[in-house]
């Protein structure tokens, strides 16, 4: 899945270093993910990996992760069959309230707010 990030430059021109992570990225979306590890799916040193990997899509690795989780958050929110907290939980936020500021500092608006504009008929 694609997401709008500032500055990215196009996913055909990522470095295959940087296409595996997200492809990491994608495939464990529902479990625990640190900068190491992504990292290593790159094979490459933490610091090098996060310079590369901000020059391709202008962002750090782990903000990323983290728009890539509220995406996934803003489906699973759409889907209306579970309650913010489960969401947090299954997305691998600390708690609730982590995830609802993650979530307006990504919208604009609280996980709530998303659902009943998400809801309103247009």
């Amino acid at each position: 899945m694609d997401i709008a990030l500032p500055q990215a430059r196009p996913r055909a021109t990522w470095p295959a270093a940087v296409v595996r992570a997200v492809d990491f990225i994608e495939a464990h979306l529902y479990e625990p993910i640190d900068a190491g590890t992504l990292a290593d799916a790159a094979c490459m040193s933490r610091f090098h990996f996060a310079r590369v990997f901000r020059t391709a899509t202008g962002v750090s690795p782990m903000e990323y992760l983290r728009h890539r989780r509220i995406a996934q958050a803003e489906l699973l929110l759409r889907e209306g069959r579970r309650k913010v907290i489960q969401i947090a939980s299954d997305l691998c936020f600390f708690d609730q309230s982590h995830f609802v500021r993650s979530f307006r500092q990504v919208n604009g608006c609280t996980p709530s707010g998303y659902v009943a504009r998400a809801c309103e008929p247009r």
